[in-house]
């Protein structure tokens, strides 16, 4: 009830304060999303007018083959289900109830669906390689409220190893889709198999769902954007659609051009403000033409032009990415687990629990973590405290949105507060592919919801709870949130003390990858954030000595100023997948912030300096583009063997001779150390997109406490990175400039505000690589990144 209250206040406000609601957003369209939407209370709209799968729909034909749809003896049903054949088409009914259980691994098993129903086209061996793409309708029929979507496949000798293509579909209209098909294997298809995974009632109203598919062509095209590497597609422009801050480097580029100068025009392109020469520049990653505009400062809303290609408007101003918070902050609504997300699901998981000692919580809350309805407890703290960041961050220029991002954070905040057992467990994980019926005693209740009581973990939690104590306006939360930060602080050390380092009993959870000096780091950090919450001078004695730990894990010597996962040396520290990176500039500047007068404090500042020199030493090996380099590598790494597992979860038996392979992919510093602009993966597990805003933040807050422009400029640069300063001209935000991708979303369907786990690596090669296929890890929607974006921009005034 105050929730709703909460919004009519809300709306009552835009109502009667106009100079209040011209500051809501710097995009009509979404301001008037945004109260229709009652401020979000429930989602915005999902448009697809600006995406790459619309854009693309428009691409020159040269040829194309009508697919027959409609003769039954050229279709397979497979699985669940049933196939139908209406004039022109073929139909496949899907059961939504099986009368059976989902059933996953051993080790995992609520990750499972409740099976699969499809249909499969014969193709007969064909070679399809001189067709770049099957485009298809389909009509998607439901009652209530169910997300549908299908996957498409080839089933052909050399599979592409890129997985199905995930379709997320409007339900009960015509939807016109694309499969594309120009990077896969396709020399010899037997079959174009099409399915979708049964995950359970949610708010279906009837038994039956179903998919009409008809005119099916296969279509080749006079001209194909490139999957991977670094130059962007020909007639693009590779630049930050959100905008630019006016302050520090404006630039973008492309691969390469006739033209001699840019310009610079008045959003509706009749007017030049600003013209520049076109820069070449021959770097590490080829030759590119820069156009350079960091001159130019006036706010406002503005094209760029070169020849005859022309930009859409961007802005120049400090509320640049205010649209994307706006966004960013939908995407994280739309996770809500245990709530009713209008559209989506209604209360969900409330048959949902973890035991431990007699007592029984319930793990319905929080947010779904990714494209699943998997939750980590742990990421469900730091994307509310990253939401505590962005509220301070807006609360005096946009008081509106921070109040809705404070919300927001205090349902995550609960959350993690309910799954404490009070003796240093905690609910802390589980993986679910599926809806169950949200009643307690019925077939499909869970009681896997993994628990631990990990130091690492109850440090972490104690920091954001102090965090977030010391944030929030006066009330029982804020008490429950110090009295809980002061005892998850004391469990941590009561077991760190007992047992040493966690031994991060569960695979799947993104902790398990820490490293000492990592778990040193954010002991350190979380002492501070307790000493600042409580003035007790025994916590910063905590903080000092843990970070003694990590600067003896610091390398001082050639490419200095990175930290290595133990004080023995033999690998550093990387992140594939979940990143935490920021955690040691964060400890080391808290404490200098902190303890000023400190006996070490010259060390600190010094450990600083050289983490924030190594940064900027690693930026040339990706100019023009900004993205921050994955860091130094190691020779032989997996000679650690438990340190090299933990990173590369379900590595393959090869896996040393792969990393060899992919090390010399990279760039050769020393004999025994090389530059990876990509981490190396060898699994599922891949997309860096948290990687680079986790280090773009540290880069930023060393930026802010060494008083250094180039250091604030790498964190920007992740920021415009991320929404199309990229390779591939593409903004990885659903809704957010143009040239958006369709993305894994497939429990809870295409989202405004979704962004990925990120651009890849393509195999050993150090290289972007950004398949048109929608599948995961790369193309999966994930709460972590929406977090980070947001920690990130909270850095900027």
């Amino acid at each position: 009830m105050t929730y709703r209250l909460d919004i009519l206040m809300i709306c009552c406000l835009l109502g009667s304060q106009g100079n209040m609601a011209q500051t809501l957003t710097t995009d009509r369209t979404l301001e008037r999303q945004l109260r229709a939407s009652g401020m979000l209370s429930r989602p915005l709209p999902a448009s697809d007018s600006r995406s790459l799968e619309t854009r693309h729909l428009q691409l020159k034909v040269v040829q194309r083959e009508v697919l027959s749809a409609s003769n039954p003896l050229e279709w397979e049903q497979r699985g669940f289900g049933r196939l139908s054949f209406p004039r022109n088409g073929v139909r496949l009914h899907v059961p939504v109830y099986t009368g059976q259980r989902a059933k996953g691994p051993a080790d995992d098993p609520d990750y499972a669906t409740f099976g699969r129903a499809g249909l499969s086209l014969k193709m007969h061996g064909r070679d399809l390689r001189a067709f770049h793409r099957l485009v298809f309708e389909v009509f998607p029929q439901c009652g209530g409220t169910v997300i549908m979507n299908l996957n498409a496949s080839l089933q052909h000798a050399k599979p592409s190893g890129v997985g199905a293509h995930l379709i997320n579909l409007r339900p009960n209209q015509w939807n016109t889709v694309i499969f594309d098909l120009s990077e896969l294997e396709r020399e010899q298809v037997e079959r174009i198999t099409f399915y979708t995974d049964l995950k359970g009632r949610n708010g279906a109203l009837v038994d039956t769902l179903s998919y009409t598919l008809r005119r099916l062509r296969l279509e080749r095209l006079e001209e194909v954007e490139p999957e991977r590497g670094w130059l962007p597609p020909s007639g693009q422009i590779s630049y930050s659609m959100s905008g630019y801050l006016p302050k520090g480097q404006k630039t973008a580029l492309v691969g390469s051009t006739g033209e001699r100068t840019f310009q610079l025009t008045d959003e509706r392109g009749r007017r030049i403000l600003f013209s520049g020469q076109v820069q070449s520049s021959s770097t590490s990653l080829g030759t590119f033409c820069i156009l350079d505009f960091s001159a130019f400062q006036s706010p406002g809303r503005y094209r760029l032009r070169l020849g005859n290609i022309t930009t859409e408007p961007f802005l120049i101003s400090d509320d640049a990415f205010l649209n994307a918070q706006w966004r960013l902050l939908n995407f994280i609504f739309c996770q809500r687990c245990g709530y009713e997300v209008p559209g989506i699901h209604g209360v969900c998981h409330q048959d949902v629990f973890c035991n431990h000692a007699g007592r029984q919580v319930c793990y319905g809350g929080g947010w779904h973590d990714a494209g699943d309805l998997s939750q980590q407890t742990l990421q469900t703290a730091e994307v509310a405290y990253s939401l505590l960041e962005a509220y301070l961050h807006n609360k005096d220029t946009h008081p509106l949105l921070a109040k809705r991002l404070l919300e927001e954070a205090e349902w995550g905040l609960r959350f993690i507060l309910r799954c404490r057992f009070g003796d240093g467990f905690r609910a802390s994980s589980l993986g679910l592919l599926h809806w169950t019926d949200s009643q307690t005693g019925t077939y499909d209740d869970i009681h896997t919801v993994r628990k631990q009581d990990n130091a690492f973990d109850n440090y972490l939690y104690a920091a954001y709870e102090a965090f977030a104590a010391q944030v929030l306006p006066s009330s029982s939360l804020c008490d429950s949130l110090a009295k809980a930060a002061t005892e998850d602080f004391h469990f941590a050390e009561n077991k760190f003390q007992r047992d040493g380092y966690d031994n991060f009993p569960h695979i799947m959870e993104h902790t398990y990858n820490t490293s000492p000096s990592l778990f040193q780091a954010a002991r350190s950090w979380s002492a501070t954030q307790l000493y600042l919450l409580s003035g007790d001078s025994s916590y910063s004695q905590v903080a000092a000595n843990s970070i003694s730990y990590v600067l003896k894990c610091q390398e001082k010597e050639g490419f200095s100023g990175y930290f290595y996962r133990d004080t023995t040396f033999r690998a550093p520290v990387h992140f594939i997948h979940q990143s935490r990176d920021q955690l040691f500039p964060q400890a080391l500047i808290a404490l200098c912030q902190s303890q000023p007068s400190h006996p070490d404090a010259v060390q600190w500042n010094d450990a600083i300096r050289r983490y924030a020199d190594y940064l900027k030493r690693l930026m040339p090996f990706t100019e023009p583009y900004g993205m921050v380099p994955s860091g130094i590598w190691q020779a032989e790494e997996y000679a650690d063997s438990a340190g090299f597992h933990s990173l590369h979860i379900f590595a393959p038996r090869n896996a040393g001779q792969l990393f060899d392979r992919q090390l010399q992919c990279g760039w050769k510093i020393d004999n025994t150390h090389y530059l990876r602009r990509f981490p190396m993966s060898f699994g599922i597990f891949n997309g860096n997109e948290a990687i680079i805003l986790s280090t773009g933040k540290g880069a930023a807050m060393c930026g802010h406490y060494l008083k250094d422009d180039t250091l604030l400029q790498i964190g920007l640069e992740q920021l415009y990175w991320t929404v199309g300063k990229n390779p591939f001209c593409q903004s990885l935000i659903y809704g957010e400039g143009h040239r958006y991708p369709s993305m894994d979303s497939f429990s809870s369907g295409e989202i405004t505000g979704e962004i990925p786990v990120g651009i890849r690596s393509f195999g050993d090669e150090d290289v972007p690589y950004w398949p048109k296929t929608n599948n995961a890890c790369y193309k999966e929607v994930w709460m972590t990144s929406a977090g980070k974006f947001l920690s990130l921009i909270a850095e900027y005034e």
